[in-house]
């Protein structure tokens, strides 16, 4: 059987084509240390929680991996030394200061993995005198013409783990970057010439933000198991404008149980050379994962695209892919016939999958049955496969909300705003409005109302052609859709990666100072207003409402609570003697009806 090796671009991941282990250990060991340490050059604690982490690696040899990520209020945009990982990592540690640490992302006392620098070398201390279920070893290939970094992982079970997945991650990181650094002076080692030599540095996931997971057979990944991944990863000449030097960086592989507690780690064996022809590739390919929301109806289409180039010599004829949604039972095939040329890309469809509206993220995973009408002889959770095995993750829609009349987009875009732009449609991707790109340099600020004709389901849609959504600076933007009765439809930190969709449905098109339900009028007086507002409400029949005053954001400024009101009119006072000057909504929400009208701030 004719075996091909695999290149993949980006950070995806490949089952490799070894039966058993060749260079991981296949002895039972106790677990190794995964520091990773959140900084910023503006951090003026932050080199000393250096010196401890390089203390405690240099007093445990091969022991110990340190990955420094920098993120946060401390890490500026020049020097960018931030990634677009950063900030999801940081999120899950709890973290209240700088230098922050996890080590092995374990809860050692409370509720929060995050560790004060002091505590670290206890907490190593702990980690390393624990028996091991699993070995992970790496081996690296840097190709100094082409700039192709090949990384093997080799991953041996000596025990049962205590589920049936894992996460392989797998990270780039680089040494020796010379750059500005508060308070250097207290890690001395690292100084030179007056600069701080920044080490340990992320640079780049290989694998999935939380890492690729390793599927077990049965209920728990059995000892004995072995997995074999490689990663192929074309190396840029610079990342954030921060040169890739291929002297100065190394891998670290480590085996997590989710996204959380880390079993075991190890930096990989590095080699620098002309390896081209020993990682000779004859297909390219890659998982994308997307989905295209369409009606507010609860569910939506997934998009998955296997794309496959191939670059040996002799065409494709055929094709089949077999495919799946991340922990369900049943594959799906598709048999692709059309012949790939050499040099020729495919973009192989999967269909069939849906997702639903419930703001989480899905897995899938798919990979190559058959090349050429020879078929794989292993199963999808086996090592050997032809074109190796996929993943594709994506973030699933958000529920719809429903919205009365006019929605308005209120959008800070980070300082790369020509990556960013956005529209909203109708459900036959007819597109209503539209905006973007914007001009780089700066936070730029953009105020749009969608005018709504017709009830029915929309679709907003934003993309960054960077993939990092509104992430680009620290802070980054952000936007927010709120409806005409100041009701947030939506709303986002702005990280969304590539692209983000949001379904609204209009069920009225009733204006802002319309009457609706049992509401019969409203009226505040006088407006503008300096200190106190006079509302009257009359209502056909008694009702308990709902008063509140909220800003142009849909936040409420004022709460009056949840009052009974007796049918005819009804007259009170609202202090606005603490908002600042500026328009307002005064919304009332009775059992069956809902009236907003403008207020004015004028003092």
């Amino acid at each position: 059987m004719k075996k091909i090796t695999l290149l993949l671009l980006g950070s995806f991941l490949a089952f490799g084509a070894m039966a058993q282990p060749t260079f991981v250990s296949t002895t039972p060991s106790n677990k190794n240390v995964v520091l990773e340490e959140y900084t910023g050059v503006n951090c003026g604690y932050c080199p000393d929680g250096h010196r401890i982490a390089n203390e405690i690696a240099a007093a445990n040899p091969g022991r110990v991996s340190i990955i420094n990520i920098h993120q946060g209020p401390f890490a500026p945009n020049n020097p960018n030394f931030k990634t677009i990982w950063g900030d999801a990592l940081a999120a899950q540690t709890g973290l209240s200061g700088y230098p922050a640490g996890t080590i092995n992302r374990r809860v050692f006392s409370g509720a929060v993995t995050d560790l004060y620098r002091s505590n670290w070398p206890q907490a190593a201390g702990i980690v390393m005198g624990e028996p091991s279920f699993v070995n992970v070893a790496s081996k690296a290939y840097i190709d100094t013409i082409t700039r192709i970094i090949t990384v093997d992982v080799e991953i041996y079970y000596t025990g049962d783990a205590t589920t049936n997945i894992n996460m392989l991650n797998v990270a780039l990181l680089q040494d020796s970057i010379f750059g500005p650094q508060a308070s250097m002076t207290s890690n001395p080692t690292q100084v030179v010439n007056g600069q701080y030599l920044h080490m340990h540095m992320l640079r780049h996931l290989f694998s999935n933000q939380y890492g690729d997971p390793l599927v077990g057979n049965g209920a728990v990944i059995n000892s004995g198991t072995f997995f074999s991944k490689r990663y192929v990863y074309e190396l840029p000449q610079h990342i954030n404008n921060i040169p890739l030097i291929l002297k100065d960086l190394h891998v670290v592989a480590f085996i997590a149980k989710n996204t959380q507690e880390i079993y075991t780690g190890a930096s990989a064996e590095m080699n620098w050379g002309e390896y081209t022809n020993e990682v000779n590739n004859k297909i390219f390919a890659v998982l994308q994962a997307s989905s295209n929301v369409s009606d507010c109806s609860g569910t939506t289409d997934a998009i998955l695209t296997f794309k496959l180039k191939n670059e040996g010599n002799e065409p494709i004829n055929n094709v089949v892919v077999k495919y799946q949604e991340i922990n369900t039972n049943d594959f799906l095939s598709v048999t692709y016939t059309t012949p790939i040329n050499a040099g020729a890309i495919a973009d192989i469809l999967l269909p069939d999958l849906t997702v639903p509206y419930n703001n989480s993220v899905k897995g899938y995973f798919a990979y190559i049955s058959e090349l050429n009408s020879a078929s794989s002889d292993l199963n999808a959770n086996s090592a050997e496969l032809y074109g190796g095995a996929f993943y594709g993750y994506l973030k699933t829609p958000q529920p719809s909300k429903d919205a009365k009349g006019d929605v308005t987009l209120y959008l800070k875009t980070d300082k790369y705003g020509s990556e960013t732009k956005w529209n909203i449609s109708d459900v036959n991707g007819n597109i209503i409005k539209q905006g973007g790109p914007y001009q780089d340099g700066a936070y730029r600020f953009d105020t749009v109302t969608f005018n709504f004709t017709e009830k029915g389901c929309y679709i907003f849609t934003i993309t960054d052609d960077w993939g990092d959504g509104l992430l680009g600076n620290n802070p980054g933007g952000n936007y927010k859709l709120v409806g005409r009765d100041g009701v947030i439809i939506g709303q986002s930190n702005g990280a969304f990666g590539s692209k983000e969709q949001r379904p609204i449905n209009i069920t009225s098109l009733i204006g802002l100072e319309d009457i609706d339900g049992i509401i019969t009028s409203m009226n505040i007086y006088p407006n503008p207003v300096k200190d106190i507002a006079t509302l009257d409400i009359n209502l056909a029949q008694s009702s308990n409402a709902t008063i509140q005053v909220m800003d142009l954001m849909g936040r409420n400024v004022i709460e009056l609570g949840t009052k009974s009101l007796r049918a005819g009119q009804t007259t009170m006072e609202i202090n606005t003697s603490n908002l600042s000057n500026g328009m307002y909504f005064v919304k009332v929400c009775t059992d069956n009806g809902v009236v907003t009208k403008k207020i004015t701030i004028n003092k």
